[in-house]
């Protein structure tokens, strides 16, 4: 994925440490995004690119077309999106699943990618034939010096915003798989930058200038750093989709995906409590500010903001503060206060406008979209990208080639699948758990073996953690599970 100037690495949570220790931030070039950016650029127009170097290459397609450019162009008319914004933002996620040129071959299969990545993956040949007709590889390398300066650069601003929020949530130095990766490149458009989260990581792509732009660095960083804490706190921002989230549909400035998803509008109200907390000014206009962020609908910002006003008086880190805090905001009051509000008009597009990072579904929920779907070899393939992953979810994709065995009647890459699953499951992941049992319970009462039937059923019952799975565990403990007889 990256391109040929070296990583420049952003140690979150740890600016003081002097010892090697794992990073979550990641600054560096990124070949495929700037081939992308070149074709669709240059060729298509997508984009107010500015720069000596956009310049440039749009004047050399002008004055000798490649062959490829009437196919470009042809593509990038008829995959057009109703959003003029997605135009360019679709294949700028693409290229965050593409290899480095000349090859540009996709990093997962197709069925995998985020949806608006996949909607136009099939223009990837177009992208090859444009980067070897071009030459571009000429222009990737001279480009280089610019490159790696900018990003020394980028690289130090970036690690001076982490630190300060890192200070602010006095965040241990305990990592985890997630990486927050930003790509700056002289190609994308200035103040256009594309937020995506997918499989737990985050990416970022931005004009190679940042210093315009670290106000959407710092609001990407603050959805990696609090998403995942939200997340393992479900019951907390439920209570926001039943009350809240019907309230503030008729809010003109909230912007229609956190009306569609209460962990996302949970989350940028979090998020937005905080850069105001961050930003300078008096508490008069940090007052006005959060007085803002209610007009414009986000209307839990102002209870996070005092509560974040209590968090800085204590030690404890936000860890250990949210879960409290969380769970003691008072409801009822709001949502009386939010029947009766006169929400903000809708704010005229601007560019620079913040971006929230796109959530698309990660491999393991695209292969159980395909299973259910009776497309057993899309299922697979999805599950063995999983595998291949730098942090997979082992037992999990496991779990999905081990039922696609079985609906394949494979009954031994079934076993063996459903065993690994089991092997590599820790105790928190209950739902394998318990159904990799129950399959197994289930394929050895197929085969007449009971006694090794009831060693999985119990096992299924001691692990359920619902009335469903507990109900299928009993019953097969005690009645043999018979598969229906084929009438052919």
């Amino acid at each position: 994925m990256l391109g040929g100037a070296a990583a420049a690495l952003v140690c979150a949570a740890g600016a003081q440490s002097t010892g090697p220790i794992q990073s979550t931030v990641e600054v560096d070039s990124n070949a495929a995004l700037f081939a992308t950016m070149a074709a669709v650029g240059a060729s298509c127009g997508l984009g107010p690119q500015t720069g000596a170097l956009a310049q440039q290459l749009r004047n050399r397609v002008a004055l000798h077309p490649p062959p490829v450019l009437p196919a470009l162009r042809a593509y990038c008319q008829t995959h057009g999106r109703r959003d003029p914004g997605r135009n360019l933002a679709q294949y700028i996620e693409l290229a965050l699943f593409l290899g480095n040129p000349p090859a540009l071959s996709l990093t997962l299969p197709a069925v995998g990618l985020p949806p608006d990545a996949a909607s136009v993956s099939s223009v990837v040949p177009l992208l090859q034939q444009f980067w070897q007709q071009e030459h571009l590889d000429r222009d990737w390398g001279q480009a280089q010096k610019v490159y790696q300066a900018g990003l020394g650069t980028d690289a130090a601003a970036v690690r001076a915003m982490v630190t300060r929020i890192d200070a602010l949530f006095r965040i241990p130095q305990e990592y985890g798989s997630s990486r927050f990766f930003i790509f700056p490149d002289a190609l994308v458009p200035p103040l256009e930058a594309v937020a995506l989260n997918y499989q737990q990581n985050y990416y970022l792509a931005v004009n190679l200038n940042l210093a315009p732009q670290m106000g959407q660095i710092r609001h990407t960083y603050l959805q990696f750093v609090l998403a995942p804490l939200i997340s393992a706190y479900p019951a907390a921002y439920r209570p926001t989709a039943e009350r809240i989230l019907p309230l503030v549909q008729r809010a003109p400035a909230l912007q229609a995906q956190f009306k569609r998803d209460a962990n996302l509008f949970y989350t940028e109200c979090l998020v937005r409590a905080v850069e105001i907390q961050l930003q300078p000014g008096t508490a008069a206009q940090k007052q006005a500010a959060v007085d803002a962020a209610l007009a414009q609908g986000l209307v839990l910002t102002p209870a996070w903001y005092d509560n974040l006003t209590q968090y800085r008086l204590q030690k404890a880190n936000f860890a250990e503060f949210y879960p409290q805090a969380a769970f003691g905001l008072r409801l009822s009051g709001l949502v009386g206060q939010v029947k009766h509000m006169r929400f903000a008009p809708a704010a005229a597009p601007s560019a620079g406008a913040m971006v929230t990072p796109v959530r698309a579904p990660n491999l393991l929920a695209l292969a159980q979209a395909r299973f259910d779907a009776h497309d057993l070899q899309g299922a697979a393939s999805l599950a063995q990208a999983e595998l291949r992953q730098p942090n997979p979810d082992r037992a999990s994709a496991y779990f999905q080639l081990a039922k696609v065995a079985a609906a394949r009647n494979q009954a031994p890459a079934a076993v063996a699948d459903f065993q690994q699953a089991l092997r590599l499951a820790p105790a928190a992941n209950v739902h394998v758990r318990t159904w990799a049992n129950l399959y197994l319970g289930r394929i050895y009462d197929a085969q007449r073996n009971r006694k090794q039937a009831l060693v999985y059923y119990r096992a299924a019952l001691a692990a359920a953690d619902n009335s469903l799975a507990k109900s299928l565990a009993q019953a097969g403990i005690k009645t043999p599970f018979l598969p229906p007889v084929s009438k052919h």
